[in-house]
């Protein structure tokens, strides 16, 4: 008896119920949480510069070709395998990236120390998320 009412109630207010839909199909799509990936790029050659970022605690490294480019090595984010030669120059390396990282080194501002861009190597490309050198 009630579920007829209430059907009633529904043919009698169509435009409000529909109105009432939308408005809550409104609400629930901004409400929903959108989670964004960033692009998984690879990267390859031999290492030829490895700067140590005194501010920022990562390491610079600077590639060659055939897949150039300065890339972050973040200590916990990035993840080394095979021989673990990232700290020098001359092992090749191959891995992935993702893009955007920051290398930041302790200067002398007027009379204080400040960190900066480090002024060695020119600004990373992105920052490794898994990588394998030579020995």
């Amino acid at each position: 008896m009630k579920y007829m009412k209430f059907l009633n109630f529904i043919k009698r207010h169509a435009i409000i119920m529909s109105s009432l839909f939308v408005l809550l199909l409104i609400v629930t799509s901004f409400g929903l949480k959108v989670v964004s990936t960033n692009a998984i790029m690879p990267f390859g050659g031999k290492i030829q510069k490895v700067t140590y970022c005194t501010c920022s605690l990562n390491l610079a490294i600077m590639v060659g070709p055939p897949g150039p480019g300065v890339f972050t090595y973040e200590p916990g984010a990035s993840t080394i395998k095979a021989f673990y030669q990232i700290f020098r120059p001359g092992p090749w390396v191959l891995g992935s990236y993702t893009p955007g990282g920051v290398c930041t080194s302790w200067y002398i501002c007027g009379m204080y120390p400040c960190c900066l861009p480090d002024m060695t190597t020119p600004p990373p490309i992105g920052t490794i998320s898994e990588a394998g050198t030579s020995m």
